[in-house]
C-alpha cells in the first residue's frame, strides 16, 4: 500500500473508532442511565445491552483492523497501484459495513444474524454479508501482498 493509501485507511479507521464511540456509545450510556439509574432517555431506544455493547466495540475493533491491515502492507514494498485500487475499498467496505450493520441492528430492534421475514433484520443481514465478503477480499489481498518474499535488493 502506498503512504497515501495508508493515510486514507488510517483516517477512516480513526473515524470508525470515533463513530462507534459516538453513535453506539451514547445510546449505550442512555440505556444504562435509564435501566440502572431510572433516568429518562433523551432519545427513544430500541435494542438491548448486548446489541449496543457490540455496536460500541465494532467501531473500535473494525477501526483498528483497518489500520492494522493497511499498516502491515507497508512492511514490504508499496502495493502495485492496481492492487491498491481494490484493496483500499475492500478495507473500507469491511470496516464501515460492519459498523453500520452493528449500529442499525439494535437501533431497529433486530439481531441481524440470519435472514427471516423482517425487512429491517434482512437489511442488517445484507449489510453484514457485504462486509463479510469485503473482509475476505481484504484479508486475501493483505496475505497475497505479504506472502511475496523480499528480493535481496529490498531487504
Amino acid at each position: 500500500m502506498s503512504r497515501n493509501g495508508f493515510r486514507l485507511a488510517a483516517l477512516n479507521g480513526v473515524a470508525m473508532i470515533l463513530a462507534g464511540m459516538v453513535l453506539a456509545g451514547f445510546p449505550l450510556a442512555f440505556l444504562v442511565a435509564r435501566d440502572v439509574y431510572g433516568q429518562a432517555s433523551p432519545i427513544p431506544l430500541a435494542g438491548d445491552y448486548r446489541g449496543w455493547v457490540m455496536a460500541h466495540l465494532e467501531g473500535l475493533l473494525n477501526g483498528l483492523l483497518v489500520i492494522a491491515l493497511a499498516g502491515v502492507t507497508l512492511i514490504r514494498s508499496p502495493m502495485k497501484a492496481g492492487r491498491e485500487r481494490w484493496f483500499l475499498p475492500t478495507l473500507l467496505v469491511m470496516g464501515w459495513g460492519n459498523l453500520a450493520a452493528s449500529i442499525l441492528a439494535p437501533a431497529l430492534g433486530v439481531r441481524g444474524i440470519a435472514a427471516n421475514g423482517d425487512l429491517a433484520n434482512n437489511l442488517v443481514v445484507l449489510i453484514f454479508t457485504i462486509a463479510l465478503l469485503a473482509s475476505f477480499a481484504a484479508f486475501s489481498g493483505a496475505i497475497a501482498h505479504l506472502a511475496r518474499p523480499f528480493r535481496d535488493e529490498e531487504a
